[in-house]
């Protein structure tokens, strides 16, 4: 891994990061206003960025946020990042905000951000002897996009490390589960089959790819909340995300789930998803 900065795309220019800057009155700064994706790459190919692009377009028009790029335009400049910085595995991130603007209401100037900096892997340990996870009550807003308002998360991740958690959940006013901090929940039940939720939740693409797996194999997918109950007759339980694929989850707050150790089930789906990763990135 090289030590110099990695090139940033900042709104028309590729820049070394630490030359890469917004202006403090753009209004990701002082409103908060502003969307991203986040993915990685294997060997130097995205993994699934057409989809990622598509959540975000998605987004930008559900808030009334006018991009200045096409999808073609942001896949063209995510590609020319890869080539400049050559890492061979990254994580790349795109942000986009409503730019400079005197009021609440954007002036059509949209910022655009993209990062890509080497990836750094997940503790091998999660994977092998799983996570806990520590209930935070926190509904986010908008939950069907992916904005930059993060402060729950932030807050609610410092306090399960505190208090010797890996990772802090949402809950709902009923104590079921939602969605993590910056990932998706997965359950498994007896039979085998999944419960993932869908309601008040963004919209996953790694669960997306884990539903498919899961159907392949014939184990039905539920897609409702996991409450406490369904976490009592839990055997397994995971959470995944495109830069976690997936790490098992052996705690809830005080509350063990199945055995206290990761499961077949889970083992099976992430080895099916590398496979997936695999053939996606060796046919780019």
């Amino acid at each position: 891994m090289t030590s110099r900065d990695p090139f940033y795309y900042c709104n028309g220019g590729f820049v070394p990061a630490g030359k890469a800057v917004l202006n403090v009155r753009d209004m990701g700064i002082i409103r908060g206003f502003g969307l991203f994706e986040s993915l990685r790459t294997y060997h130097g190919v995205p993994f699934l960025l057409s989809e990622h692009l598509d959540r975000l377009l998605d987004a930008a028009k559900r808030i009334q946020l006018r991009l200045p790029l096409s999808k073609h335009g942001f896949y063209q400049i995510v590609m020319k990042l890869i080539r400049k910085n050559q890492f061979p595995d990254a994580l790349i991130r795109i942000i986009v905000t409503g730019g400079i603007a005197p009021s609440l209401v954007p002036q059509g100037k949209t910022s655009v951000i993209i990062l890509l900096d080497p990836f750094h892997a997940f503790p091998p340990a999660q994977y092998e002897k799983g996570i806990a996870l520590k209930t935070t009550p926190f509904m986010r807003i908008h939950p069907e996009v992916k904005s930059t308002v993060y402060f729950g998360a932030v807050l609610g991740h410092r306090e399960a490390l505190k208090n010797g958690f890996t990772e802090a959940v949402y809950v709902d006013e009923k104590g079921a589960i939602l969605e993590g901090t910056t990932y998706s929940v997965c359950a498994v039940l007896p039979g085998p089959r999944l419960v993932i939720p869908k309601i008040r939740v963004l919209h996953s693409i790694t669960a997306d790819c884990v539903i498919r797996i899961a159907k392949k194999k014939r184990i039905p997918v539920e897609r409702r909340s996991i409450t406490r109950a369904v976490r009592q007759r839990a055997l397994e339980m995971f959470i995944t995300s495109s830069n976690r694929e997936l790490i098992p989850v052996v705690r809830v707050d005080r509350q063990r789930i199945g055995k206290g150790r990761p499961g077949i089930v889970t083992r099976e789906l992430h080895r099916a998803y590398r496979s997936m990763v695999m053939a996606i990135s060796g046919n780019f």
